[in-house]
Formats: structure tokens, C-alpha cells, sequence
């Protein structure tokens, strides 16, 4: 009876820490007069006193029960979180015994302005007080506050970061490109959740695909300062939304396609939605597809580029669906060759349940002396899931094999995480530590020189206690979704000491541990752009200006260049801004059209000295295969800049390789 009754109460711990940790729309938080403010508030026999630290305590979607009684609203934020909504809020409950609350009660409120009287009577409250039981202070920040509110419930031309604002939102080095608001999105969703984003290799466009509470947006952000609505999938109306994309050359009708796949978690039966990108720019579409799970917290694609959704390797991606209602929420593998039809992949399972996933191909020593079923290199998959992050061998994707399982101290949720571009370090978010142990904003930072065991390398703590959620790298810098800070920016030249260098709040509420404001970020377009989503107000277009640095930047000179077969392919490399010290960058060639066979050298490293600012090269030599083929392309990436120089807009550049006797002709249809 003993082992049953621990059983019970690990197995209820469990769900309670997995539920909290969603923020889940079916266990509601309460609050009642006779409460205290301490743990999370989820039963009727443990309720919260106050409002105000419910709210702290809410997730996203979440819903708050008042009981019969007087409450006050002390803080500004309290008031505005009350009123716009962002949280469920509702009053007029009464006790009925330990375990229930019914409706039949009175909440009483004070301190709040008159004019939200029939708002909030509409909630089940009664407002006793109005501006002349508020201090002039609190009076205008609520002001300040609901006005924002209302502003961001519409879009927003691009406005530069000038004396830390960008058109009211708190700001360092992050120019405001646009901002698409609720109300201008065809099927006015409430809420958003996660974002993607992709580089259409027919026409060089680049897109944001969005996920909200209704569904999937897909925005042109060509021109970042005017995205415009391509198209939306309809979906059932839940909180958690993620997309990945994958793209392909289709040989028989000589141009790309590609595709999201994109996951609902929650009460749901959209299982996985693959959309059709293949009519952009005019349109998008859903794919038929019988879904074999209901609902999952996430999807991830293996072995692609995040620009442009291609394979790194050229074999087949594997797409990763993490927490879905199968089995125990451990990953499932689905092949995609055929892309429009992921098939599972037998075998292709995790241990546990994951939450979130990242990936990495290795092509270093460890590939022999770590991992156990390398070939030409490994494949490796980051699983960060809830109480420790795992690292597998997916190289053989029907019979994974763990390499290591990395708990640490002060767990609260191990949430998601990325890797740097060199590969040596794993930058991990916990989503419940600044809650649980009262931290500051926290990163952790492991070195994963040894695959079979990490090792907490360093850590960044922030000014604020604002929940870390998704994090991104591109060169030396990691694009941070801070919940209700927005976007943070931190310079990981040291991965093992990052230092924040710009931000832009698209939460300017507050910098709780609320579960409101920046959702995902994205960075990975060809222009350099950032898309940003916030739970509470659409998405974002945000540009870097950190990457002016005194070190310089390090960019191609032109998007593409040509070559024929048995000659040599030349790109240029600028140093730009600043010549301090001396600097590098590696470079690394992804095959787009052309196979391995196609040319000579795979990747490499630029290199230079203090003060010197001339053009380096890149020398790509086309073989001569003999066979008469049409123009194949190759792209090549700027990756890892050494001595804190920084990747310019154009770190990504084409060569397209002709026959002998042709010069490849290069351009967009």
C-alpha cells in the first residue's frame, strides 16, 4: 500500500509539473480570501489570496477562479493583465466545501478605474473603488499600459530604435522593421504561438509562417517593413502551435517545392498538418494527410538548413515529433521522402517524454570516437525533456542509440535548447526555474567536446526574472524569446560567458514570470532579419544593429557567381565596419542541386589580421563530369566568426555550375 501510495503521488507530481508547465486551459488557478499566496494555486482546498500573485502564477491560456469577497489591484500590471484579457479572469465564485468553487458568489475589486465597471461585471465583478482610491503613478502607468495594449492590437510601420524605444517598446540595437497585429490578420486569431520561416529557393522570397490560436499564417516578409498575407489554415482553437519546413528540388518538374508540418498541443485532433508551400507566392494549401497522432507540443526536421528548409547532407530528413498523446510523449520519427506524406519510421522512438528537440550533424572526430553508427559523419538529436536533456545517435533513425542523459542543479522544467555553430557547446532553456527558485533570467551553457558527457560549461543570468523559452544561433549570436522581455540578444563570441547586446520587448507590460509576450524568434532569413511571435500581440520584424561592432562584419560581396565544369568558382568575402584585431570565418557548402561529386571542397576558414580589410576568396573548383546536365547550384554559408567579428546581412551565397562551353545565367522567376 505504502509503494502504491508513492506511485500515486510521483505519478500526480508528474502531471501537475507537466500541466503547470503548459499552462494547461483545464486545471484553472484559484483565489479566494482565506488563501495564501504560496505554491501554484491549482485546487480549491489551496487557493491563492490575491489576484495579483495568481496572475503570476498563470500560463499560457490560463484561467483564474475568485471567489466571493474583496480584492485589490495594487500593481498597474495586475490591472492591465486583468483587463486586456491576456489572462482568463473570472470572479463571482463561492466555496462549496475544500474541493469545489460555484458560481453564486460576489468579488468585490478595488482600485480600479471606473470605466472597466461593465467590463469586468461581465467577469463576475463588482468594482467598488474607481480613480480616487488610485495613486496618480498607478493611474498612469495603467493608462500608458492599456494604451500600448491597444495599440499593438494593430500593426506598426517600421519605427528605428532611437533613446530605447522603437514606437513605445523598449529597445538596444533592435530596429522595429513592422509589426502585424491581431486585428490585421484575415482570421483575427487572440493568440499567437510559435514561428518559422523559410527562403523560397524559385524566387529568393523569404516567408514567416505563424502559428495562432486558430490556425497557420503564412506571410511574405520579402519586403520586412510591409509583410503581406499569403494565405491561412484554418485549426481548432488551442493555445501551442509549432512549424518546421522542409524543401526539395523536384527534378521532374525542374523547381523546388516545399512544405510545413506543423503541430497543436492541447485538447486537439489536428494531429500533424503538412501545408503546401508549393503555390507561393499566390497561395498555400493543406495537404491531405491521415494524421496517426492527435496532438503534440512539437515538431522538429533533422538534417536540414534553417534558412532554407534543404538537407545538410543530402539523405533523407527525419521529421521529430516531440510530446505527442502516443505512447508517453517520447519522440516518434517520421520519414520524409515522401514529403507531403510523412511515413513513421519503425523503431524511431525515444525513452521518455520530450518536450522539445534540436539537432546537429558531426563531422569531427567524435563522429568515430563518440558515436555509434557514423558512416561519413553522425547525426545527432538533442532531447530536452522536462527533467534533463539527453543526447541520441539517430543516424540510424529505426534504432536510435542514447549517448548521454544531463540533469543539473535547480530543475524546474528543461524547456528547449541550441547548439553554437561550432558544435562544442548546447545552450539549454528551463522554462520553470526563475518560478521555482526564484532565479533570475537563466541560460545554461554545456560543452559537449565529450557527446557521452556534457559538462555545465557557463551560465548567463539576466536583469529581470523573465522566463527564458526558445533560443536560436546564428554566427555569434543568440536570438532569445524572453517571454515578457521580447527578444533578447546575447553575444556568444565566448559561449561559456554570453553578454546581452540588444532587445527589443514586444511585451512592454512587464518582465514577470508570466507566460505572456515573445513566444519564438526567428533568425535564420537571408536578409539577416529577425521574425518574432508574442503570445499577445501577433508577430514581428526585427532588425540586428549589434553586428556593428569594431571587430567589423563579415559578409559576401554578392548573393552568387558562376563557373563551368573544369573551371574554378570564386566568391568574395568583404570585411566591413570595423578592422580591430585579428578575425575569421568558416564556410561550409550545402549541395542544393549539385551532388558532392560536383566540386572540390567542402568547407574551410578565412582568416584576417588586425587593420586588414581586403576582400578574401572562396575557390570552388567544378568538375568536369562529362554528362550534359542543366545548371546545378551550390550554396555556400558563412559560419563560426572568430575574434568577435560579427556575420553580415548576406552570410549566404549561390554558385551555379554550368557545363563547359556555357555560362550559367542566374536569376528568379
Amino acid at each position: 500500500m505504502r509503494n502504491s501510495s508513492a506511485l500515486l503521488a510521483m505519478t500526480t507530481l508528474f502531471f501537475c509539473s507537466y500541466a503547470f508547465a503548459h499552462g494547461d486551459t483545464e486545471r484553472p488557478l484559484y483565489v479566494a480570501e482565506d488563501g495564501t499566496d504560496e505554491g501554484q494555486c491549482l485546487s480549491p482546498a489551496n487557493p491563492c489570496a490575491t489576484i495579483g500573485f495568481a496572475l503570476a502564477q498563470a500560463g499560457k491560456g490560463g484561467q483564474i477562479r475568485v471567489t466571493e469577497g474583496s480584492y485589490a489591484i495594487e500593481k498597474a500590471e495586475d490591472l492591465f493583465h486583468l483587463i486586456s484579457g491576456v489572462v482568463d479572469v473570472n470572479g463571482g465564485y463561492r466555496k462549496a466545501g475544500k474541493s469545489k468553487f460555484l458560481t453564486t458568489g460576489e468579488s468585490v475589486l478595488t482600485g480600479v478605474p471606473y470605466e472597466y465597471r461593465e467590463q469586468l461585471r461581465g467577469r463576475g465583478f463588482r468594482i467598488v473603488a474607481d480613480r480616487k482610491g488610485m495613486d496618480n503613478d498607478k493611474i498612469a502607468n495603467t493608462d500608458k499600459l492599456m494604451q500600448l495594449h491597444q495599440q499593438l492590437k494593430s500593426s506598426i510601420a517600421f519605427t528605428p530604435c532611437i533613446g530605447g524605444t522603437a514606437a513605445g517598446l523598449p529597445c538596444e540595437q533592435v530596429d522595429l522593421l513592422s509589426h502585424v497585429g491581431f486585428e490585421d490578420i484575415s482570421a483575427t486569431p487572440s493568440a499567437g504561438a510559435d514561428i518559422w520561416g523559410f527562403v523560397d529557393l524559385n524566387t529568393g522570397r523569404e516567408y514567416a509562417i505563424a502559428g495562432f490560436n486558430n490556425g497557420t499564417g503564412v506571410f511574405d516578409v520579402t519586403d520586412a517593413t510591409n509583410p503581406r498575407e499569403v494565405g491561412f489554415i484554418d485549426g481548432e482553437d488551442e493555445i501551442w502551435r509549432d512549424i518546421k519546413v522542409y524543401q526539395f528540388f523536384d527534378a521532374a518538374n525542374d523547381r523546388w517545392r516545399a512544405y510545413a508540418y506543423v503541430t497543436t498541443d492541447g485538447q486537439t485532433n489536428d494531429g500533424l498538418f503538412v501545408i503546401d508551400l508549393s503555390g507561393l507566392p499566390q497561395s498555400v494549401s493543406k495537404v491531405t494527410y491521415t494524421s496517426d497522432i492527435a496532438n503534440a507540443h512539437n515538431v522538429y526536421a533533422t538534417n536540414t538548413d534553417y534558412s532554407t528548409g534543404l538537407s545538410i547532407t543530402g539523405d533523407v530528413p527525419t521529421l521529430i515529433i516531440a510530446g505527442s498523446n502516443t505512447g508517453n510523449g517520447n519522440y516518434r520519427s517520421y520519414s520524409l521522402a515522401s514529403p507531403a506524406s510523412p511515413t513513421f519510421v519503425s523503431g524511431g522512438m525515444g525513452s521518455g517524454y520530450m518536450h522539445d528537440a534540436s539537432s546537429l550533424v558531426i563531422t569531427d572526430s567524435r563522429k568515430d570516437t563518440q558515436c555509434v553508427n557514423a558512416g561519413t559523419h553522425c547525426e545527432v538529436l538533442l532531447d530536452f525533456n522536462e527533467n534533463s536533456f539527453e543526447i541520441w545517435d539517430i543516424t540510424n533513425t529505426s534504432s536510435p542509440v542514447q549517448l548521454s542523459n544531463t540533469p543539473y542543479l535547480n530543475v524546474g522544467y528543461v524547456h528547449s535548447g541550441w547548439w553554437s555553430e561550432d558544435k562544442q557547446f548546447v545552450f539549454v532553456h528551463d522554462e520553470l526555474d526563475e518560478r521555482r527558485s526564484g532565479l533570475p533570467t537563466t541560460l545554461r551553457v554545456f560543452s559537449v567536446a565529450n557527446l557521452a558527457a556534457p559538462v555545465l560549461a557557463g551560465t548567463w543570468s539576466g536583469p529581470t526574472n523573465a522566463i527564458d523559452h526558445n533560443g536560436f544561433v546564428r554566427g555569434n549570436r543568440y536570438y532569445m524569446s524572453n517571454y515578457t522581455r521580447g527578444l533578447t540578444i546575447l553575444d556568444i563570441t565566448d559561449p561559456a560567458n554570453p553578454a546581452a547586446v540588444g532587445r527589443l520587448d514586444t511585451y512592454p507590460v512587464a518582465d514577470s514570470t508570466m507566460f505572456n509576450g515573445a513566444w519564438g524568434a526567428y533568425p535564420y532569413f537571408y536578409s539577416g532579419n529577425i521574425a518574432i511571435s508574442d503570445i499577445d500581440s501577433g508577430f514581428y520584424m526585427a532588425a540586428d544593429m549589434t553586428r556593428d561592432v569594431p571587430q567589423g562584419s563579415l559578409t559576401f560581396a554578392s548573393a552568387s557567381a558562376a563557373a563551368t565544369e573544369g573551371q574554378q568558382g570564386r566568391l568574395f568575402v568583404q570585411r566591413n565596419g570595423g578592422t580591430n584585431g585579428s578575425v575569421s570565418v568558416n564556410y561550409e557548402i550545402i549541395h542544393a542541386t549539385a551532388g558532392p561529386a560536383d566540386y572540390i571542397l567542402t568547407s574551410g576558414v578565412l582568416n584576417w589580421g588586425d587593420g586588414d580589410n581586403t576582400n578574401k576568396t572562396i575557390d570552388i573548383s567544378a568538375v568536369n563530369d562529362g554528362i550534359n546536365e542543366g545548371i546545378e547550384r551550390l550554396i555556400v554559408r558563412l559560419i563560426s566568426p572568430g575574434g568577435s567579428a560579427t556575420l553580415g546581412n548576406l552570410s549566404t551565397a549561390s554558385l551555379y555550375l554550368g557545363d563547359p562551353g556555357t555560362l550559367p545565367e542566374i536569376g528568379f522567376t
